[in-house]
């Protein structure tokens, strides 16, 4: 018996650290690793779920073909035999811009972005840009500072405010929250802004809650409150700041009395807002990925940054504007991982628009799709038009672990390892900053096989020489992606397997305490000629929500906000396994329900321009009036994808998904 350490590969703010115990081949225990301070003595519901995953009957273990409609196991000779020949054709008539690579944040580890390497060695492909789930936010902190930053989650227990906005902690980072619960413990106030009465309401001191997408206007008017009582830090913004006078010029649009009604909150509790925020020094903001799903989110962002400058709660202990962390990238080569050094010559796309790009694409038509790490026929707006799209496509490849809905409508299942049957270097929280090498723990089940193992052979196949730069193992894949830390600390991939979790350098500092912003003058920027470009904002202008504001969808009937925030329990739809589909539900207001005459439990149908879905109904007051609100992640066969109803709009920057830009209706189904 021996036990090994490894971390958590899902997209989480807190990837954990994890000591697994294995005997004779077999993990007999996952259990959280204390030596990674983060993680502790505690691991969530969805990391426990590992050793049920890596086990599960319904696991895929063999190459599946798909003839007459059916799948087929065929060798791996067999696959890569026919994979190869269809890139080999596709480049032969169209060209490498045929070629479509689809992925996502569906496993963190290092190595597998080797894909994207064996796609540049061809020449390039179609390959997207922005994000499904966060770039609005990442656009915005960089206007502003430069750089995404955010402070450790230990420095909360320096703060005597917090403001919590848009974020569930409680449900979707629980190592966060219990450093917020000691915060509170330690004295700080606790401020939850939401329009969704989360979990996270009763760990704080007072709950608000806001009006859909209008988290930037509330922002606004809180900055007219601070600038009009002078509770401002005048220091920080004569000398660290560029465009505080026409930012101060546009507030006079936002007062309490102005924005009271757009954000349904009384002028008085705006005022009090602001005041306590600016009063309770230092004060840290926590901004929650949510709220930029609107088509106004980069800018909501941006006005909820400029209220941390305006106090100047930049660079201090128990401050700042903490959105992600985004610092430790320097330290790793994604360039040599991924091929850019090969200097591909792609064709983009904005990630949350591949419907349009599989029906309306020429010159050439996608006409090969490999997809990996992602489930995109259920989490990429688009709904039925990108399932009839895809399916469009001549050739579709899927690296899966179990049969998801994309990897049901494809040609070609690829069985792929899970994270413990290989090794690799984790790193990608979007809360800390430490390092984890994992080793192969068991063999892998099956047939299963590395990505990096099905590249290399498809390279050799395909005589692709520079696939290979990358070294003849993964160990040398993985010490080439380290080689700026080596560089910078001496630390190496040996050593780093000895040592176990490593805070990156810097990894633990405070953003931004010597006030040297990463903008090209230095200074952190309220207003930005690059912001604008992209957004046509230089300020952080409130706009409304584009479908939200739509009066013509009103008179049809669409009249409420759908929501999809992420569940407890599962990561997108990672962990809804075949065998544990629960009855999805839809949450409603007692005043939504009297409306439309459902009651608790009934059966209902939730529509958008776009389609539907068929749900049972729970009626909560934790839901705002005006709103529908259905958990994310749901498979087709549950009756519940929720983006059959979202469309493939885009933020205002960051080339994002706008999930949340939704106006839906519901009625009762009768039997």
């Amino acid at each position: 018996m021996k036990q090994l350490t490894t971390a958590c590969p899902h997209d989480c703010f807190d990837q954990c650290s994890l000591l697994v115990t294995v005997d004779q081949g077999k993990v007999l225990s996952i259990k959280p690793n204390s030596r990674q301070p983060v993680t502790g003595s505690t691991i969530c519901s969805k990391g426990k779920k590992h050793l049920e995953r890596i086990y599960h009957p319904d696991r895929l273990c063999h190459p599946l073909l798909k003839r007459s409609g059916s799948f087929t196991r065929v060798d791996w000779q067999e696959a890569l035999e026919i994979m190869g020949g269809w890139i080999e054709y596709t480049l032969q008539k169209y060209g490498p811009h045929a070629l479509l690579h689809f992925f996502d944040g569906g496993y963190s580890g290092l190595k597998k972005n080797v894909e994207s390497r064996f796609f540049s060695a061809l020449g390039g492909s179609t390959a997207h840009y922005g994000s499904l789930c966060w770039g609005a936010g990442l656009a915005a902190q960089k206007y502003d500072f430069g750089a995404v930053k955010a402070h450790p989650y230990h420095d909360l227990l320096n703060s005597r405010l917090v403001i919590i906005w848009g974020k569930n902690p409680a449900d979707t980072a629980i190592h966060h929250q219990s450093y917020l619960k000691k915060a509170r413990e330690n004295g700080a106030r606790v401020i939850l802004i939401d329009p969704i009465k989360t979990a996270t309401a009763a760990s704080a001191d007072q709950y608000v809650r806001i009006k859909p997408g209008t988290d930037g206007a509330l922002a606004l008017a809180m900055a007219n409150v601070m600038v009009n009582k002078g509770l401002v830090d005048h220091e920080f913004l004569t000398g660290h700041t560029r465009g505080y006078g026409e930012f101060k010029e546009l507030l006079k649009e936002y007062t309490p009395q102005a924005t009271s009604e757009l954000v349904g909150i009384a002028p008085g509790v705006i005022e009090q807002l602001a005041v306590d925020y600016a009063s309770n020094s230092p004060a840290a903001i926590l901004i929650g990925i949510g709220l930029q799903r609107h088509s106004n989110g980069g800018n909501t962002v941006r006005a909820i940054d400029a209220l941390a400058a305006l106090s100047g709660n930049i660079g201090i202990p128990g401050g700042g504007a903490s959105y992600v962390n985004f610092r430790i990238t320097r330290y790793l080569d994604h360039d040599y991982i991924s091929g850019a050094d090969l200097n591909p010559r792609n064709r983009y796309y904005p990630k949350g628009q591949l419907a349009g790009v599989l029906k309306d694409f020429q010159d050439p038509p996608v006409a090969f799709v490999y997809n990996s790490r992602a489930n995109p026929l259920v989490q990429v707006p688009g709904g039925s038009d990108l399932i009839r799209a895809y399916e469009r496509v001549p050739f579709k490849v899927t690296a899966e672990f179990f049969m998801t809905d994309t990897a049901a409508a494809s040609d070609l299942v690829l069985p792929a390892t899970y994270f413990l049957e290989e090794e690799d270097l984790y790193f990608n929280s979007m809360g800390h900053q430490y390092l984890t090498y994992g080793p192969k723990v068991v063999e892998p089940a099956g047939e299963c096989r590395s990505e990096y193992e099905i590249f290399k052979e498809l390279a050799c196949r395909l005589g692709i020489e520079n696939f290979t730069a990358t070294g003849e193992s993964a160990d040398d894949l993985l010490a080439g992606g380290m080689k700026p830390l080596t560089y910078a600390t001496g630390i190496d991939l040996e050593s780093l397997k000895e040592t176990g979790p490593l805070l990156f350098p810097g990894g633990d500092d405070i953003p931004w305490a010597d006030r040297k912003f990463e903008t090209g003058d230095g200074q952190y920027h309220f207003y930005s000629e690059a912001a604008e470009d992209e957004s046509g904002d230089a300020l952080p202008r409130y706009r409304e929500p584009v479908e939200l504001s739509d009066r013509s969808l009103y008179e049809e009937g669409y009249h409420y906000w759908f929501v999809t925030p992420h569940p407890r329990d599962s990561i997108h739809s990672i962990h809804r396994l075949p065998d544990r589909q629960k009855t999805p539900e839809a949450y409603i207001h007692p005043q939504t329900a009297a409306e439309n005459k459902i009651k608790n439990g009934d059966f209902v149908r939730v529509s958008s321009k776009r389609g539907s879905i068929e749900t049972n109904c729970i009626i909560s007051e934790r839901v705002p009036p005006g709103a529908v609100m259905v958990y994310e992640g749901w498979w087709l066969n549950s009756g519940a994808a929720v983006n059959n109803l979202t469309a493939d709009r885009l933020t205002d920057m960051g080339a994002q998904a706008a999930y949340y830009d939704c106006l839906c209706r519901i009625d009762k189904k009768e039997a």
